[in-house]
């Protein structure tokens, strides 16, 4: 029989019904913003830089996803919570 090693290991395991609606609620709070809600932070941010005022603070942090690009926040040690969901191959 093989060993299976533990970093592989860890993805046997999947979460019940209760710890995933929590993990899609805190995951909603980080839904990327929409096409129209980031161009009125941009508007807002060249209003008050055109008015002379400090502009907002950066671009709010966001839910990454696509396989090319979490596997790049990965390795560059960027990625602090990576869910893979139980149906991919």
């Amino acid at each position: 029989r093989l060993k299976v090693p533990p970093s592989i290991n860890q993805f046997t395991k999947s979460i019940g019904k209760n710890e995933a609606a929590s993990v899609f609620n805190l995951l909603n709070k980080y839904r990327p913003e929409t096409a129209a809600a980031k161009k009125q932070r941009i508007k807002d941010t060249a209003a008050a830089t055109a008015a002379g005022k400090e502009a907002p603070a950066k671009v709010p942090c966001q839910l990454k996803f696509g396989l090319k690009h979490v596997t790049t926040l990965v390795e560059e040690k960027k990625a602090s919570l990576v869910l893979i969901a139980c149906d991919v191959d």
